[in-house]
């Protein structure tokens, strides 16, 4: 990227008395505004017996409050032309609603009312279960999303981290509204655990006084404990699905986690292996051998753990080949540095993407929400680009070295597949 002034970032942060974290960006040139209420209560926070419940919960919240019904919730939002939505993650679930500048006191005012004051009406915690029962078939049916779900519960076997975000329909079946009430209490709460972010055409001012109005009833509370961190495993597991055409597989290692130092060299790492048409498990099983029509390397980084994962689809006779490539890539990046070529691409390439995701009010308000949770601060684009500048072969290597282990190598597979020939795949690296 060429050499330019560092864009002065127009950010700011309150903590109000109950504890909660609010933080803004000012973008004027923009009409839009996107505001988010960020809470520390994912997957991961859940009991073996509540599995799935953090995301029941963010279908619930939609489906009533003591002055709203499910309908007038949807109907406001669409009267003024706004978006409004909510995920659930591992470690945190998210609220979050894009509208025009001129409605940024109304979408407070409703956001608050959803997250401060649901109703639980117990027809909808009925009725939504069917759907989120639904949700976990439509995973059933999307091999590109059960493999991800296979390959992460066996890697973090034992540890909530390995549980599907939805749960499954035997843990949610057993869900009552009970058990909704007495979580949503215990989670949702300011102190350490509560950031709402704001970016685009507003004055800081004006977003703090709206956050004091509408939010200062939310229960201080304390920090949700996440549990001990996970213990990667390694193992091989194999199901059999016969309506497939393809075996999709997925081989995976731990890595570093989203505030390691190593972070901003795990992304580097991950780009030269399967990080675009230019990289080598793309060049070396795509474009030279024609394997795959697709294969990347992702990262899924925790707050205190991460995996790399390659994934691809392929056909069932040639899938012991590609694992037995991507084992290779794993160890010439164990074995040989980087060539210069290589790293700076990767570099040029990671840069600008995230610089291209930050062109927009929800990118900003994410980012800025995602920095708090993680830092307690706001880390402007040009010192994150910095960063990585600063990353170097002898870096690559050496964090190749240590997550590339045998030890802790896991392989998942998927569909009509020969097993025999997947489980005399040699794993070691």
């Amino acid at each position: 990227m060429a050499n330019r002034p560092a864009a002065r970032m127009n950010v700011q942060k309150m903590e109000m008395k109950n504890g909660l974290v609010v933080a803004s960006e000012v973008m004027p040139h923009f009409r839009s505004v996107a505001i988010g209420v960020w809470v520390r209560c994912g997957s991961r926070f859940e009991g073996a017996s509540s599995c799935g419940i953090s995301h029941f919960i963010e279908h619930l919240l939609f489906k009533g409050t003591g002055t709203r019904s499910a309908a007038d919730i949807a109907k406001e939002i669409d009267s003024v032309g706004g978006q409004l939505d909510a995920f659930t993650d591992k470690e945190y679930v998210g609220f979050y609603a894009r509208v025009l500048d001129e409605h940024v006191p109304l979408t407070f005012e409703l956001l608050s009312d959803i997250v401060l004051n649901p109703s639980f009406p117990t027809v909808e915690i009925e009725r939504e279960r069917k759907v989120i029962f639904e949700e976990i078939s439509t995973v059933e049916d999307t091999p590109q999303e059960l493999i991800n779900d296979i390959f992460v519960e066996s890697f973090w076997q034992g540890h909530p981290l390995g549980n599907p975000i939805a749960g499954t329909k035997e843990s949610v079946a057993r869900i009552g509204r009970r058990e909704v009430m007495d979580y949503f209490k215990r989670n949702y709460h300011a102190a350490r655990n509560t950031v709402i972010s704001v970016a685009g055409n507003i004055r800081h001012r004006e977003v703090q006084e709206l956050a004091e109005r509408y939010f200062s009833d939310l229960p201080p509370g304390t920090a949700t404990d996440p549990g001990s961190p996970p213990k990667p495993r390694s193992a091989r597991t194999m199901r059999h699905k016969p309506n497939l055409e393809q075996t999709h597989i997925c081989i995976g290692v731990p890595c570093p986690s989203r505030i390691s130092e190593d972070r901003f060299c795990a992304h580097l790492l991950s780009s030269v292996l399967g990080g675009g048409m230019s990289s080598r498990l793309f060049q070396n099983i795509r474009e030279k051998r024609g394997l795959v029509y697709a294969i990347d390397s992702i990262l899924n980084l925790y707050r205190d753990a991460g995996t790399l994962m390659v994934s691809a689809a392929t056909a069932p006779q040639t899938a012991a080949m590609v694992g037995r490539l991507v084992l290779k890539e794993f160890r010439r990046l164990r074995d040989e540095l980087v060539s210069e070529e290589e790293l700076q691409r990767a570099k040029e390439c990671i840069k600008g993407s995230l610089a291209l995701s930050l062109e927009s009010s929800i990118s900003r308000m994410t980012y800025l929400a995602q920095q708090q949770i993680d830092f307690g601060r706001f880390s402007p684009l040009e010192e994150i680009l910095d960063r990585i500048d600063r990353v170097r072969r002898v870096d690559i290597r050496r964090l190749a070295r240590e997550i590339f282990c045998s030890s802790s190598l896991t392989l998942a597979a998927l569909g009509n597949h020969d097993g025999k020939q997947l489980e005399s795949l040699n794993l070691k690296v």
